[in-house]
């Protein structure tokens, strides 16, 4: 799978514009999360591979938790050719930034392990947390990271925020039988609606997207 989507990440950037590149980079960067996923299913019964799979455990909630709250409303932002929705995205990325720092704080406090559970990998975290505290860091991480794509107008944009918004709810119901099974067939399917949206004709890139 790791392969599929890096095949994506180079055809969307050989073809995107400028303000479309970072947007384009989607695709490689689930790959380097899925890889990551990859290596903690090599070594986490293999207690001579522990420090690689601690930092594989990292390296997956790095780009899971830390990097997406930043990285979607400033690479949609790039691309927004409304200027009340690029303030809007502006916004979210601002956002997206406090998310992702308070992310990278918990990660290291909380020193994940990962463990199989059933045909998934489950991710424990030190000290636990309520359920209201779960469900406040979950709006929280959902605000930036969801909801530029339903704000953006850029072409594809609410459908690939539509297919996340599935992937997660799919997810949620199936988690203990086939949880890494749904993001990686949703990781392949958001990347290559990823490069659907930078395709687009030349003159259609310049009426839409701002220089």
């Amino acid at each position: 799978m790791g392969g599929v989507l890096a095949a994506a990440g180079a055809m969307s950037g050989a073809r995107s514009s400028r303000p479309a590149r970072l947007f384009a980079t989607v695709p490689l960067l689930f790959a380097a999360q899925q890889s990551a996923e990859g290596i903690i299913w090599l070594t986490v019964d293999a207690p001579q591979h522990a420090t690689l799979e601690r930092a594989a455990v990292y390296a997956f909630l790095g780009f899971a938790l830390v990097l997406w709250p930043t990285f979607a409303p400033l690479s949609l932002r790039q691309m927004e050719a409304s200027p009340s929705q690029h303030r809007l995205l502006g916004a979210l990325t601002w956002a997206g930034v406090i998310v992702s720092a308070g992310a990278a704080f918990l990660l290291v406090r909380a020193q994940p392990a990962a463990r199989i559970d059933g045909h998934s990998i489950t991710y424990e975290f030190g000290g636990g947390a309520g359920v209201t505290r779960q469900l406040v860091l979950l709006a929280a991480y959902v605000v930036p990271t969801i909801v530029p794509f339903f704000v953006s107008t850029t072409r594809w944009a609410r459908i690939i925020g539509a297919a996340l918004v599935a992937s997660a709810a799919i997810a949620t119901l199936i988690r203990h039988e086939a949880l890494t099974s749904v993001w990686c067939f949703f990781a392949a399917i958001v990347s290559l609606l990823v490069v659907l949206a930078v395709r687009a004709p030349r003159s259609q890139r310049a009426a839409e997207w701002p220089r």
